[in-house]
């Protein structure tokens, strides 16, 4: 039952995680354009900004699945099988996460999808921690049109990734194609 209540922890964290990371290109853009309040300096305002009203994004997801979606751009890591996908919508970006389980090296994982970040031209940032009862490993992929995570747990001999992509969709597509 532990493990149970773990699972679905590490699960919803990730979702959770995913979700708030698909804004964060946009959000840093917003955050960047801003000019110092006139009461502070640009590196110590006096009052932190307010962020704009927020529209209500609507938030969708569909039904989880235990096969790979064809157009999910992250190869899997050898030996591990697939426990669920999970396809989100949320405002201008789509993302799929997948859940893997298997047996390997956090260490391993990280540099194996450390080089596929990169191979995609993402910036990347990674955190090891040891837990009471294994390891974890985070690691995050962007760009500005990307947001990709691996969040890996290992206890014992079973580890478990969670692999998230999220990617903007372009909203003058159908107007670039030729007609």
């Amino acid at each position: 039952m532990r493990d149970l209540k773990q699972q679905h922890g590490s699960w919803l964290a990730v979702t959770l995680l995913s979700l708030m990371l698909a804004g964060c290109t946009k959000q840093a853009q917003e955050t960047a354009a801003a000019p110092p309040p006139d009461n502070g300096t640009a590196l110590q305002p006096a009052e932190p900004p307010l962020p704009p009203p927020a529209e209500k994004e609507s938030v969708q997801s569909t039904t989880k699945e235990t096969k790979l979606p064809e157009d999910f751009p992250l190869p899997l890591y050898t030996g591990f099988q697939i426990k669920n996908t999970l396809r989100t919508q949320a405002g201008d970006f789509r993302g799929t996460q997948v859940e893997l389980v298997g047996n390997a090296p956090l260490n391993a994982i990280a540099e194996f999808y450390e080089a596929e970040f990169r191979k995609r031209q993402l910036k990347v940032s990674k955190m090891n921690q040891k837990t009471g009862s294994g390891e974890e490993l985070l690691m995050l992929g962007q760009s500005e049109t990307v947001t990709a995570g691996v969040a890996a747990t290992q206890e014992g001999n079973q580890t478990r990734i969670v692999l998230s992509w999220s990617e903007k969709q372009s909203s003058d597509s159908n107007a670039s194609q030729p007609q």
